[in-house]
């Protein structure tokens, strides 16, 4: 096995795992309030996948199951590449998180936000209020990963 794998508490990272989904659908919560009208615009129905929006309407449950399984397991991600990247990372509480949180959020804008944006038809409001989102669900969860993996 890889000497860093064996290194990961894996009880801390499903707790962040579990931090990282609370805080990622409130966040998704409050900022669909700010955007559903995006999503009711007839000119980009063909871009939601029929997982989210099989019918006009809100998404069904099976959609808040499968993205409820998909944010804990990023938020496992997310812990696993701090816990590999930790020793590279300033020393310092505030500035420890506070890098590790820009790190995430520009690995999102370059390769998340900026695909987005050239390959689909995708409101260029709405997404600035995802990369915002995504920014304060990555700043708040790095608090919480630089505290719980000391």
């Amino acid at each position: 096995m890889v000497k860093w794998i064996s290194k990961i508490s894996w009880g801390k990272v499903l707790l962040i795992g579990l931090i990282y989904t609370v805080i990622g659908m409130v966040a998704h919560q409050v900022e669909l309030l700010w955007t559903m009208k995006y999503y009711l615009m007839p000119q980009y129905s063909g871009v939601w996948s029929r997982l989210m929006m099989p019918t006009a309407g809100p998404p069904p449950t099976e959609f808040m199951i499968v993205s409820t399984i998909m944010t804990f397991t990023t938020g496992i991600s997310i812990a696993i590449i701090y816990n590999y990247l930790m020793e590279y990372l300033p020393k310092g509480y505030w500035k420890r998180a506070t890098y590790f949180a820009d790190l995430m959020a520009s690995a999102s804008l370059v390769l998340f936000t900026f695909p987005v944006y050239l390959l689909f038809n995708v409101p260029l409001g709405l997404l600035g209020y995802w990369f915002a989102s995504t920014f304060v669900i990555f700043v708040l969860t790095s608090f919480a990963i630089v505290k719980i993996l000391k």
